[in-house]
């Protein structure tokens, strides 16, 4: 990993936050958390950004209390910081 490169981390409440962030960040990459609706919408107007999406766990019902999967969020980070392409 070189020095110049760098994560940021935002979080947002929802799609309308999220491409908020995107707009004002314009990451190169992104690595997203989102029950699938919103997911598969975020990435769509993501594009052309690579984003590395993953379906947060909703044990309690859609969108109450939804848990993250940290270990996916790492590898997600550590797939864009090394330009493994052939993940995608």
């Amino acid at each position: 990993m070189g020095t110049d490169q760098k994560v940021k981390l935002a979080l947002a409440k929802g799609g309308t936050e999220a491409r908020k962030v995107i707009e004002e960040i314009k990451p190169k990459a992104v690595v997203a958390v989102a029950c699938e609706r919103d997911l598969i919408s975020g990435i769509i107007d993501s594009y052309p950004i690579s984003v590395f999406g993953i379906v947060n766990e909703r044990p309690f019902g859609y969108c109450k209390d939804t848990c993250i999967n940290l270990v996916a969020i790492k590898e997600g980070i550590e797939i864009f910081l090394q330009g493994d392409r052939s993940a995608f």
